[in-house]
Order: C-alpha cells, then sequence, then structure tokens
C-alpha cells in the first residue's frame, strides 16, 4: 500500500546536507588518494562525452576557418594581381617615357650646324599608302613653318613640308613616288637625283650613266642645290646596283636612313638663304663621322618591342584628295643651280 505522505528530508535539511558533503570533498580532495583515483576514473569515462560533445563545433570551427582562410587567400591574391598589372602598366610607361626621352635627346642633336634655328614637331596624322606617303605635324603657319621647309629625324632627311594651316601643316616624305631630292654621294662628291618609290625602304636612282663612280654602301647626302635642303645631311645608302652593257644608265636602289616605320617627333630646320651662303662647310670626314655614329646608333624601340606592342606610327583611313605639290626636281633645274 502506497503511503500518502512520505516522510522525505525538508529541502533546508537536504541543502544542509550537501553543504556538508562538498566542504568534506574539497577538503580531503588534495589529502586523499583514494578521492583523486575515484575523480581520475571519473573524468577518463566522461572524457569520450565531452569529445562527442564538442566534435559539432569543432567541424563548424574548422568549416568555417577554412572558408575563410579561402575567402580570405582569393581576396588577396585578387588584390595582388590588381597591383601587379598597376605596376607592369607602370613599368611599361616609365620605358616608354625613357625610349621618348632618348630620341628627342638624340632629335635635337640631330642638326649638323647647332647654330641653325630648329623646333620640336609631333607628328598628329599619318597617310601611308601605295599613292603617297605623308604626315600632318602640330605646328603651323602661327609657329613660323612655310612651305618648302626642311624636316628631318635623329637619322636624316624625312621630308619637307607642303602646305601650311594655322596649327598644322603637312609632310611631304621623301619615299613618296613624285618627291625627288638632289644628293651626292659621300665618298666622290658625285651629285644626282634620288626619287621616292611609294615605299619606305627603297629610293631610286636612275639618272646616273652606267660609268658613274658608285657603289653599294656608299652614303648619299643632301648636296645642297636648289636651297631647300641644307647640304650634308644623310638620306640613304646605296643597297643595290644595277648595270648592264646595254643600258646607258645605271639602276640604283638606296635605303633611307630616317626611320619612316615609326614616325613620331619630327624636327623643323629654318636654314635662311644667307644662312645657306654663310654656314661652314663641313668636312666629308666629319659628315661620314656623324652619319656612322647614327647608323650604329642602337634603337631602343627595337630593345623593348616585346613590351611596347603597338607601334609609334598611326595610320589613319585615307582622306579625300588633296592638291599635291609638285617637289620634283630635274637634273636641268641642279644643273643650273649649280
Amino acid at each position: 500500500m502506497k503511503l500518502i505522505f512520505s516522510r522525505l528530508p525538508s529541502l533546508g535539511m537536504r541543502l544542509f546536507f550537501a553543504i556538508v558533503f562538498s566542504i568534506t570533498l574539497i577538503v580531503f580532495d588534495g589529502r586523499s588518494n583514494a578521492i583523486m583515483q575515484v575523480r581520475n576514473v571519473l573524468e577518463t569515462a566522461v572524457s569520450g562525452l565531452y569529445y562527442f560533445a564538442n566534435a559539432p563545433r569543432l567541424i563548424l570551427d574548422n568549416v568555417s576557418g577554412n572558408f575563410i582562410d579561402s575567402s580570405k587567400l582569393q581576396l588577396e591574391n585578387k588584390m595582388l594581381k590588381e597591383q601587379l598589372r598597376e605596376k607592369n602598366a607602370s613599368l611599361l610607361r616609365f620605358e616608354h617615357l625613357k625610349v621618348e626621352n632618348q630620341r628627342l635627346r638624340l632629335l635635337l642633336s640631330s642638326p649638323l650646324r647647332q647654330d641653325e634655328y630648329k623646333k620640336v614637331a609631333e607628328v598628329l596624322t599619318a597617310e601611308i599608302d601605295a599613292y603617297r606617303r605623308q604626315v600632318v605635324i602640330n605646328q603651323g603657319r602661327q609657329n613660323g613653318v612655310f612651305v618648302g621647309q626642311p624636316v628631318i629625324d635623329e637619322l636624316g632627311i624625312v621630308g619637307q613640308v607642303i602646305s601650311v594651316n594655322e596649327t598644322s601643316s603637312r609632310v611631304l616624305l621623301i619615299t613618296d613616288s613624285i618627291h625627288s631630292i638632289p644628293v651626292q654621294v659621300l665618298r666622290n662628291d658625285v651629285r644626282t637625283i634620288i626619287s621616292g618609290t611609294g615605299q619606305d625602304d627603297e629610293l631610286l636612282i636612275d639618272n646616273l650613266p652606267s660609268a658613274v663612280d658608285i657603289a653599294k654602301g656608299d652614303i648619299l647626302v643632301t648636296s645642297g642645290l636648289g636651297g631647300r635642303f641644307p647640304e650634308g645631311y644623310p638620306v640613304a645608302v646605296v643597297e643595290s646596283i644595277s648595270n648592264t652593257r646595254q643600258a646607258h644608265f645605271a639602276r640604283i636602289i638606296a635605303r633611307p636612313l630616317a626611320s619612316f616605320d615609326h614616325l613620331r617627333h619630327l624636327l623643323l630646320l629654318w636654314p635662311t638663304s644667307e644662312e645657306l651662303r654663310n654656314a661652314k662647310t663641313l668636312s666629308t670626314q666629319d659628315i661620314r663621322n656623324v652619319v656612322e655614329e647614327r647608323r650604329n646608333f642602337s634603337n631602343p624601340l627595337t630593345d623593348l618591342k616585346s613590351k611596347l606592342a603597338p607601334k609609334i606610327q598611326v595610320k589613319l583611313p585615307r582622306q579625300g584628295k588633296e592638291p599635291r605639290a609638285n617637289t620634283k626636281v630635274t637634273q636641268q633645274e641642279a644643273n643650273n643651280e649649280n
């Protein structure tokens, strides 16, 4: 028969016994080896439960940590790649400025007579096709540019101005098929006229008798005839000579010295007639030394070709036809000037 009223200790009494038992355990915990052994056994028994209960938290911590580390690494990798691209772009820009600075230094030192008035011009557009070789520069009438003005680069003669506007001018290149320029062989002063062929790497001489002394490798410089180009500026180097017994005139192919494949900055010269008359005549050896120095000049753009993919030369679609100046100088005119 179940008792209706059970005689259990009161809550206060049970609390009292619990406190006394706890104090007893605390007092004898460090003094009794038996109690320490019992505690170690109990801790060993329940340690598996600790690991089991803590396993989900460890798994979640590892997964979240790996996810955070992966995201952090991806973000750092992205930032480093962006910084690398910026550094590479800056490096290429610095290399480009270095090359441009070297070319401008050489360009400013290119005149044979340093007392000549000169000015740097930048190429705005280029019209290069099978029919004409012309460029437009950023110097015009307000800068003192005039029709017929000679234009050079750091290696040699480039062409002459054929039309002038207020802020720009058009330059006819010596490689244009309608352009001719009086030249002389630096070795023996043989004078002739060299003409453009419409190709950047080829000039033509077809008015010299077959018996004239001219050989492959001869340097051709301006003769000063016609009053357009000052005397002594490098023009081309003889590449080949076609000379047959049946022909009365030799066909001579020369390679221009100017860098027509990457025209960027040019130099305008202001030689007046009085300056041409009073100018100090340079010796053949002086001119030869200048030509050889410029021919042996290592173009930094070639060294950086793998870094600077786009070429400096700008090619635009051919615009409407414009009146073209007849700049050919005939052999008769050259003889008259002589």
